[in-house]
């Protein structure tokens, strides 16, 4: 080889670094379950993260104890009239027909339920990937070398169920704080509250299943962690100008000269990129 780059482990977490400093994503999604509607936006950004150089002939960028950061901010919309049973009070209408009067019946009020609801609830994400191992891979552009770093196949599973809690007890006290400014239900409030959680507590698991799916989803749309598109590192023009080493000298000027063929690995934990010149 005509000419040698190397790059050392402490250059190699900058050049990570700015890779990682870069990767943040926000997307939105929605479901039904039963009575409720809910939606979802997701934010997530990187953190952190160190790397290791492993040698040839492994040839890895090893990425250490890598911070996924973000929040999932869910919107639960329901119709307390779909849940809730129809009061009325008294229960019972009584009715009856009186000659030259007409049916004549007891009075009663019947409760009419607030219009659809909904209820925001603001989720923490914060994880750490222990290790994340790259390829490398070199790639010829027209005019340019690209050294990139491709993801090994890697799985996350993001687990929302231990914030079950927190979406229960917000909800209950929405429907609390709605339930309680409507007259003539106070010694009902809690028994009606219950109603609505039962109906939103067997449908809980399967919204946040789906949920940490879909962050888990979007996380693979982040260009370091895709499988299948290398994530540039390094980028060499294709043509170089080229001066001598004792220059200026009279008549020495400037020359290009090509860099014909590049190769890339991991010797004695740097990365060294070796070029031939035509």
């Amino acid at each position: 080889m005509d000419a040698t780059l190397a790059v050392s482990e402490s250059g190699a977490n900058h050049l990570m670094q700015d890779l990682i400093g870069l990767a943040s994503i926000a997307r939105s999604g929605s479901g039904t379950w039963g009575p409720f509607s809910v939606g979802y936006d997701v934010n997530i950004h990187l953190a952190g993260g160190t790397v290791e150089l492993i040698d040839a002939p492994s040839n890895r960028v090893r990425v250490h104890n890598v911070n996924v950061l973000g929040t999932v901010a869910t919107h639960f919309t329901f119709d307390l009239g779909a849940i809730l049973p129809t009061i009325c009070i008294p229960p019972f209408q009584i009715c009856v027909d009186i000659p030259f009067i007409g049916t004549v019946c007891t009075p009663q009020i019947c409760i009419p339920w607030p219009p659809p609801l909904t209820v925001s609830v603001t989720l923490p994400i914060a994880l750490t990937i222990t290790s994340l191992d790259f390829g490398i891979l070199v790639q010829s552009n027209p005019t340019t070398w690209v050294v990139g770093i491709l993801l090994f196949p890697f799985s996350l599973a993001i687990d929302l169920s231990p914030e079950a809690g927190a979406i229960i007890s917000a909800i209950s006290a929405e429907v609390h704080s709605i339930l309680s400014g409507i007259p003539l239900i106070g010694d009902l409030i809690a028994g009606l509250v219950d109603i609505v959680l039962n109906a939103l507590t067997p449908l809980l698991g399967a919204i946040l299943s789906a949920i940490s799916g879909f962050i888990n989803t979007v996380l693979m749309l982040l260009d370091l962690f895709s499988l299948t598109v290398p994530v540039p590192l390094l980028t060499f023009n294709k043509i170089q100008p080229a001066l001598p080493a004792n220059f200026p000298q009279p008549g020495d000027l400037e020359v290009d000269i090509t860099l014909a063929a590049l190769n890339a690995n991991i010797l004695d934990h740097e990365l060294v990129a070796t070029a031939d010149i035509a």
